[in-house]
């Protein structure tokens, strides 16, 4: 039983039929076959052949050697008998017989076996080119089957390599948003504290240069009948509150808005009503049309001139029709103020000519323009005039005012065009 259940040595098929092949070559060169011998051996390689291949090559190799060994018409058929008494003499007499036919059999079919000869042999150098062929083709077609296989490979290793990356990236990403965010927070904090620093500067130097808080009241009390019947209104940029106050003692609906938190404690401080943002990000927060009126107070100097474009527009979006967006500003018209007023002011950006005022104003949709003229010089700051007199006194008289007119044109215009500042600890 253990005999019968070992497996059988397997026979390498090919490798025996390459050894035969090869003794039949060797038997052929040196003549052990006869013609018919040879006859025989072809049909049955190329019948062997045709067996090995797959079906529909094999049918071309069973007709390759059908062609083979009938393409000599010539070749004389073998002569047997059926028959057992009477053989031997029967197949002797057709052997005579074809000896005697022959000739003249071969002399008409000459030409037509030359034919089927030349016929067959570009048949079997067709079939052995078209193996040739072939067995490259199937080379080719195995490395490309390789090669399909590993770039399928490759592909299936991508989405892999792809969600690995992605994996990383994420934690990258995950990682500067851990970073980024108290950098953020830190970022923040500095600004509040710079702000807090500076907003006490900024209130002391208000309180510096600007004047008083009546005397800003009292300048401003010019705007306020614009703001009648036209509540409620936006002060932006709302500082000490001044304007907030008038407009609460006229009956006036009124808000304020300023980035100075200091300012916005002293206006919360007088009752007034006041928020710490920026003014036109609080602007854009309120409805559409929400507004009878907007006013800013020496504010738009300090924007750069698109902020000023969007404030325009902002403003235009949420008052509501006939309401009013007034905003004063210092009047580059008048040369002293550059000497003066305008360049006192760090924070200041631009000066705003009337004209371009009212050009942006109505560019945005605003109609009924006005332009007011405030805050005039004193007269003991303008230049003298002249009264004519009767007495000696007069050209005197008219040599000292014209003296003192060009004095004050020259500290105006032809003044010092430079200057340093000095401090002592």
């Amino acid at each position: 039983m253990e005999h019968e259940n070992q497996e059988k040595p397997k026979v390498d098929m090919g490798r025996i039929m390459e050894q035969v092949r090869s003794r039949i070559e060797e038997k052929k060169k040196i003549g052990q076959y006869s013609s018919e011998e040879l006859e025989r051996i072809d049909r049955m390689t190329l019948q062997i052949q045709s067996e090995d291949s797959d079906p529909q090559e094999g049918d071309i190799q069973y007709q390759l050697s059908q062609i083979n060994y009938l393409c000599d018409t010539g070749r004389p058929p073998e002569i047997s008998s059926h028959r057992k008494v009477l053989g031997s003499l029967v197949t002797g007499f057709k052997k005579i017989l074809r000896k005697l036919t022959e000739p003249y059999i071969q002399m008409v079919l000459k030409r037509q076996v030359e034919f089927n000869v030349e016929l067959v042999r570009l048949l079997n150098q067709m079939t052995l080119d078209f193996r040739y062929r072939w067995s490259i083709l199937e080379k080719e077609m195995t490395l490309l089957q390789k090669r399909g296989e590993q770039v399928t490979q490759s592909l299936e290793a991508i989405p892999q390599e792809l969600k690995t990356q992605k994996n990383v990236f994420e934690e990258v990403l995950s990682q500067i948003k851990t970073i980024k965010n108290p950098v953020v927070e830190l970022d923040s904090r500095l600004d509040d504290l710079k702000s807090k620093i500076r907003e006490p500067e900024y209130v002391r130097f208000e309180e510096l240069h600007r004047g008083s808080e009546e005397a800003v009241k009292w300048k401003q009390k010019n705007f306020l009948s614009y703001f009648k019947d036209r509540g409620p209104v936006l002060d932006i940029g709302c500082g000490r509150g001044e304007f907030l106050e008038l407009l609460k003692e006229a009956g006036i609906p009124a808000s304020g808005v300023d980035t100075n938190q200091e300012m916005v404690r002293q206006c919360r401080a007088k009752g007034l009503e006041a928020v710490h943002q920026d003014g036109l990000v609080h602007l854009r927060g309120l409805p559409d049309q929400s507004l009878g009126g907007i006013f800013l107070s020496q504010v738009i100097e300090h924007l750069e001139p698109e902020a000023l474009r969007e404030l325009v527009r902002v403003s235009f979006a949420k008052l509501r029709p006939g309401g009013i967006l007034l905003a004063e500003t210092i009047n580059p018209q008048c040369l002293s103020t550059f000497s003066g007023a305008f360049y006192l002011d760090l924070s200041h950006k631009n000066p705003i000519h009337p004209e371009a005022a009212r050009y942006l104003w109505e560019s945005f949709g605003f109609r009924q323009m006005e332009l007011l003229y405030v805050s005039p010089f004193p007269e003991e700051m303008k230049l003298k005039e002249m009264v004519r007199r009767e007495d000696d006194s007069y050209e005197d008289e008219l040599a000292r005012i014209l003296n003192e007119n060009v004095r004050s044109l020259n500290a105006l215009i032809y003044g010092f065009q430079d200057y340093a500042v000095v401090g002592y600890k």
